[in-house]
């Protein structure tokens, strides 16, 4: 067990070490991502910290935040996105076979996004869930669909280059709606990581800052997910029926969990960037020249 000082200068040299070598405003996005598949290799931050040594989650973040402006501006929400949203997610919601396909991704360098937001519910994002995932119990699958263009889920964060994805989807058994759950699925699969038949995938463009971050409009037209792709810690189904494993406590809940501790690391997060500012600013105003 290495201590906390130690800890952050592996860190430190695993992230902003290698930052400093490259200029960050003209980092791409598949450069971004590479870093980071990097980062999850070495293990200095296992996906299941948030569970066992949340202090050093969010110590990460507050370090990331902290030099924004060398690891690139996109890099951060790429990290949080991938480690709170994604990985939290499965940590949160999913069995412990489900969440020992963690150690998998962090050997290989698996990255994951979160597709939740939907193009149609605006300024209501997360509240309105039209992807539709269908259950037929006689072959144990789920159908997920995006039955219109609203339904698209909408500038998801590394949705580029993901390899996995949490999809947030309504989930109906028989026509009968159960509300939001969340699927785990490959995004992409094999060497040349193609997209999964039936996934489209488009680049939400240029941005005004933060091009180093990838943003993806994604669409489902009915791709086949096997029972096991919905994380059941939570809720499953037996035969055709939809069973709540844990009452009172409704799924859609436990999703919404990963945005409180996100609120929670962006808050931190903005303590640190404008510790860092203020730092760069002073020793700019300290060395300067007054006539």
């Amino acid at each position: 067990q290495m201590s906390t000082a130690e800890w952050t200068e592996k860190f430190y040299a695993a992230t902003i070490g290698l930052a400093k070598k490259v200029d960050a405003k003209a980092v791409t996005y598949t450069e971004s991502a590479d870093r980071l598949r990097a980062l999850v290799r070495t293990g200095l931050l296992r996906h299941t910290d948030l569970h066992t040594n949340p202090e050093r989650f969010f110590l990460a973040h507050r370090i990331l935040a902290k030099h924004s402006s060398e690891v690139g501006p996109g890099y951060w929400v790429r990290f949080t996105v991938h480690m709170n949203l994604c990985a939290g997610t499965v940590l949160a919601l999913g069995s412990a076979v489900q969440q020992k396909e963690l150690d998998v991704w962090q050997k290989e360098g698996l990255l994951g996004c979160f597709a939740l937001t939907e193009k149609l519910a605006g300024v209501a994002s997360g509240l309105v869930v039209n992807t539709q995932a269908d259950y037929d119990p006689a072959s144990e699958t789920f159908t997920l669909n995006s039955p219109d263009r609203g339904a698209w889920k909408n500038w998801i964060s590394q949705g580029l280059v993901a390899d996995k994805t949490v999809a947030i989807a309504d989930l109906r058994i028989l026509g009968k709606s159960f509300g939001p759950h969340a699927f785990l699925l490959n995004l992409r699969e094999g060497a040349t990581r193609q997209l999964v038949p039936g996934i489209t995938c488009e680049d939400m463009g240029l941005k005004t800052i933060g091009n180093d971050l990838d943003n993806a409009a994604l669409c489902f037209d009915k791709v086949k997910i096997p029972k096991s792709a919905l994380l059941d810690k939570f809720a499953t189904i037996d035969g055709d029926q939809y069973k709540q494993k844990v009452q009172g406590v409704p799924v859609f809940h436990m999703i919404g969990a990963r945005l409180f501790t996100g609120r929670v690391a962006v808050a931190q997060a903005a303590l640190e960037f404008r510790r860092g500012l203020f730092d760069r600013t002073n020793a700019y105003a300290d060395a300067k020249l007054c006539w």
